[in-house]
Formats: structure tokens, sequence, C-alpha cells
């Protein structure tokens, strides 16, 4: 994938963790907090989990230290 900011090779590879919580984006300066992971607003449509960890699709470019990651959030 060209990245898109630079220009360069951007490599594909996989975001992984330990799946205690799931992956969330909320707008602004603050953390998706408790009421957040209530309601399910804010959940990176990406990531895929099993039992006890995630797993999403990302590529990097080492040119501008970017990550792309092709996904939607759930409001």
């Amino acid at each position: 994938m060209v990245c898109p900011f630079c220009g360069k090779e951007a490599q594909k590879g996989v975001l992984s963790g330990d799946g205690r919580c799931r992956v969330r984006w909320k707008a602004g300066d603050r953390k998706a907090d408790f009421w957040d992971a209530l309601s399910g607003s804010g959940q990176v449509t990406a990531v895929q989990y099993t039992l006890s960890t995630f797993t999403a699709e990302a590529y990097f470019c080492s040119a501008c230290r970017k990550m792309i990651i092709e996904t939607d959030v759930e409001a």
C-alpha cells in the first residue's frame, strides 16, 4: 500500500492485544469511559475478537511512522 501521508510504501501488519477490553475510539481529548463501553459506542469494527485476544489488519509506514487501518466506528 502506498502511504497516503508521504507517498512511500507502507507495510501490511496486524495489531493485537490481550482481549481484556474492546478497542474503542472517541472524538476529542478524553478516552472512552465506562458509559461508552456500556452503550457500545466507539467500538472499532476492524478488530476481530476471540475469547482472549484481538487482531486488526493494519499498514505501517516506517518513513513517516503512521499506521493506516480501514475501519468504521459504531455510533
